[in-house]
C-alpha cells in the first residue's frame, strides 16, 4: 500500500490518521485491492454489496439508468474519493446506482461493517474514523441534494448555470475545467447532448461564458 500511502492519509476517510496508524487501520478493515479496465462495471444497480471503495488510481463514474435505458451521470470520482458507502452501509436494501470504471482504475475495498463496528483490537484510532465516515456520508448527502436541485429546474440554461455556479464555488474562481465530457455532461443534466450544445452556443454569442471542450470561463456579469 506504500505507493497510496500519502494520497489516502489525504482522503476524507483517514485524513485523521498518521503514516503509522494507516496500516494497522488498513488491517482492521480486510483491506484489499482489485483492478478494473476502462467501461467495466464495479458495482451495478441492485447489487447487494458489503465493501465500502476507494478509487486509488484512475476514475469511475457514478450513474444510474432507467428501464428504457437511459443513462444519467450522478458524478465522477477520482483518487482518494469514496463510494459504496450508501449501499454497504445498510441504508438502501441494495446499491442505489452502477459504478463503472472511467478510465483504467485500481480500487481499494474495505469491509464496512468492520469499519462502524467495535475493534476488537482496540484500536485508539478508530473512532476518528468513524468519525471520518460520518462525513462522508453527510458530503454524499450534499452531493445528492445538488443532483436534486439540477433535476428540479426547468430549462438546459437553468440547469447549466446551476451547474457551473458550483463549480465556481467548489474552485474559488469563474475560470475552471470540468471533469465531463459534452456528452457525460448531459448525461449529468439529464438533458438531450444536441439541444446542450445549442444553448451552450447561445451563451456564448449572449457572453454569458466561454467554453473550449471541457474548459470554461463564466464572465463576472453572468448572474448565477
Amino acid at each position: 500500500m506504500d505507493p497510496y500511502q500519502n494520497m489516502l492519509l489525504r482522503s476524507p476517510l483517514f485524513s485523521a490518521l498518521s503514516a503509522d496508524e494507516l496500516p494497522h487501520m488498513l488491517n482492521c478493515l480486510n483491506a484489499r485491492k482489485k483492478q478494473y479496465t476502462s467501461r467495466q462495471f464495479i458495482i451495478h444497480e441492485a447489487d447487494v454489496i458489503e465493501d465500502v471503495c476507494i478509487v486509488l488510481d484512475g476514475q469511475v463514474q457514478i450513474i444510474t439508468e432507467d428501464i428504457f435505458g437511459n443513462r444519467s451521470i450522478t458524478a465522477k470520482l477520482g483518487p482518494g474519493q469514496l463510494f459504496g458507502q450508501v449501499a454497504a452501509s445498510k441504508l438502501a436494501q441494495s446499491s442505489p446506482v452502477s459504478v463503472m470504471a472511467d478510465t483504467d482504475c485500481e480500487i481499494l475495498l474495505l469491509k464496512f461493517h468492520k469499519l462502524v463496528a467495535p475493534c476488537t483490537r482496540a484500536c485508539s484510532f478508530h473512532s476518528r474514523v468513524i468519525e471520518n465516515m460520518m462525513n462522508v456520508l453527510a458530503d454524499k448527502n450534499l452531493m445528492m441534494n445538488r443532483k436534486l436541485s439540477i433535476l428540479s429546474k426547468r430549462s438546459i440554461r437553468d440547469k447549466l448555470l446551476t451547474f457551473l455556479s458550483w463549480q465556481c464555488q467548489d474552485h474559488g474562481c469563474r475560470e475552471f475545467d470540468i471533469p465531463y465530457t459534452r456528452d457525460e455532461l448531459a448525461d449529468y443534466l439529464c438533458v438531450n447532448r444536441s439541444a446542450l450544445s445549442r444553448e451552450i452556443s447561445h451563451m456564448v454569442s449572449e457572453g454569458l461564458i466561454d467554453t473550449d471542450r471541457n474548459h470554461f470561463i463564466v464572465h463576472d456579469s453572468t448572474e448565477l
